[in-house]
């Protein structure tokens, strides 16, 4: 079973990614659930939606109230696009569930994601535990608005 960073602590995630076999809640690719919403055989609630980097959250947007997990995933390292649909997904669409990250994600990424609203981290293979705990802290002060609460904004006058 997977070991995820979510809210800050490690916990099992019971839930199953495209394409893995097993016991557990299956999360979808975005075509699928929305294949599924059109059928009338999507979950009222409790869903688990992946977004690949080039799906479009406006797609998702209608059908958030059925979804208790966004997945993002991250492809490779310096594919940013997953950023962007975790602060569209918390600051315009306001989701509520839990927003998390998922394959090439490392400690130097924890803390950027957290400031565009993820709040679980599926992190890549060999990532040590301990430390990407540590990269969440890594700055205690930010001078941008984000999506969250965790760091203290300061305001900046100019001129």
């Amino acid at each position: 079973m997977r070991r995820i960073l979510k809210r800050r602590e490690w916990v099992a995630d019971d839930w199953r990614y495209p394409g893995e076999e097993g016991a557990g809640l299956q999360v979808l690719p975005l075509a699928d659930f929305l294949a599924a919403v059109a059928a009338g055989t999507a979950p009222a609630h409790g869903a688990g939606v992946w977004l690949a980097p080039a799906d479009e959250v406006e797609k998702l947007a209608p059908e958030l109230e059925r979804v208790a997990l966004v997945v993002v995933g991250f492809p490779k390292n310096g594919e940013g696009r997953g950023f962007t649909q975790g602060q569209l997904l918390r600051q315009r669409y306001r989701y509520p569930g839990e927003l998390r990250a998922a394959g090439a994600v490392f400690r130097d990424h924890l803390f950027f994601l957290a400031r565009c609203g993820f709040d679980a981290f599926d992190l890549a293979p060999g990532e040590d535990a301990g430390a990407a705990l540590a990269a969440l802290h890594t700055f205690s002060v930010a001078y941008q608005g984000a999506s969250d609460a965790g760091v203290l904004t300061r305001g900046r006058r100019f001129g």
